[in-house]
């Protein structure tokens, strides 16, 4: 359970606020490197719905000061306007620096990232990889992702959180 296989990821504020408030935020630690845009810190830690401390010690956060101008000419150019700042800087960054992952649990960040072939993964998502890398038992990841639809703010349907937990019980070779 070393570091091989772990990947970098961008991630909007969604799963940053939901892994938090089921008490999850360390599952974050399945990826190498977590960049974070200006936007989405002022969303999360800005606001007051993270602790600062909490996102720094996973050890992995890398914050990013992006330019507005460039922002708006990506939005405007890929057609990006009706998102809001946070989630149009996540998107640019990937492009940007050529992760090809965002963390995000928005629907129209998902589809956006499609478009731009960047593979989106949401916070039911995330702790499925965490079980699946071996972080976590399955009856923690069962738990975890009742706890998103049960407790967190996440708008997720119960059909949803059967799918995830359906997802659990798949057999992957591990490599």
């Amino acid at each position: 359970m070393g570091n091989e296989g772990l990947i970098a990821a961008v991630i909007d504020s969604g799963p940053i606020i939901h892994l938090t408030e089921i008490g999850c935020l360390p599952l974050l630690r399945i990826f190498s490197t977590l960049h974070i845009p200006d936007a989405v810190w002022h969303e999360t830690v800005g606001q007051g719905r993270v602790l600062q401390e909490d996102l720094l010690k996973l050890d992995i956060i890398k914050c990013h000061a992006l330019l507005p101008a460039e922002i708006n000419h990506f939005t405007t150019e890929k057609g990006f306007t009706k998102l809001d700042g946070g989630e149009r800087e996540c998107l640019y960054l990937c492009r940007q620096i050529s992760v090809p992952l965002i963390l995000t649990d928005d629907l129209a960040v998902r589809d956006a990232a499609n478009l731009l072939n960047i593979i989106p993964v949401g916070s039911l998502g995330i702790v499925v990889k965490a079980y699946k890398s071996e972080q976590i038992s399955l009856g923690e990841a069962e738990r975890m992702i009742n706890a998103l639809y049960d407790i967190s703010s996440l708008f997720v349907t119960r059909a949803i959180v059967e799918i995830a937990i359906k997802e659990l019980y798949k057999r992957f070779p591990h490599g």
